[in-house]
């Protein structure tokens, strides 16, 4: 069995890339530059965000923004180190907390507002049918998503909270209401939100 070495089926480091990054700005390079970006695209998870950011504002990388400010949001504050805060600047952090700010404001809205049940035909107790729905969503969803030592991003909550037992509401109202809510719709403010700052 014969194998040919192709230097994409090598792993290189991203320091290195980086570095291919650095010399094709210096040199005025798109080929180099197309490739380093490619390389860093494909590999972006195991950047951590801050450097991600720095990379897309220091190169005019825009595509990286919103994934590394998604990362850069969900990140525990206490676990990005002085040094990374201080080469990020304050205006990115400025930012990144007012955002994180209004997403926490949309989650609790989202944990204590149940989604409205419709009804289906079937359902011959409406009232104790409602009652039981309001009662697994504060019981359920507003538990993962506002646990306060280990708050549940929307679709683990997700997963966790089909599971539960749904007491006394219809099983057919309960699959109609459960597409709804694992259509996300309650969520995709938050990606916009993200991404529209990520694109100022």
């Amino acid at each position: 069995m014969s194998c040919r070495w192709r230097p994409d089926a090598v792993k290189i480091p991203n320091d290195t890339v980086i570095q291919l990054l650095e010399l094709s700005d210096m040199y005025l390079c798109r080929d180099a530059r197309d490739y380093a970006v490619g390389n860093l695209r494909r590999n972006r998870y195991s950047l951590e965000s801050t450097r991600l950011i720095l990379l897309a504002l220091r190169f005019n990388i825009k595509e990286f923004l919103p994934h590394a400010f998604e990362r850069l949001i969900s990140a525990h504050i206490n676990d990005v180190s002085d040094d990374e805060r201080h080469a990020v600047g304050p205006i990115m952090w400025n930012t990144m907390f007012k955002v994180k700010e209004r997403l926490d404001i949309h989650c609790r809205i989202i944990a204590c507002e149940a989604p409205p049940m419709v009804h289906t035909g079937t359902c011959a107790k409406q009232k104790r049918c409602e009652e039981d729905w309001k009662q697994l969503w504060w019981n359920g969803m507003g538990r993962f998503l506002l646990d306060g030592r280990n708050p549940q991003p929307y679709k683990d909550a997700v997963e966790r909270f089909e599971k539960l037992d749904i007491g006394e509401i219809n099983l057919d109202c309960w699959k109609a209401v459960l597409f709804t809510v694992k259509g996300q719709s309650a969520f995709d403010h938050e990606r916009k939100l993200i991404s529209r700052t990520a694109k100022k």
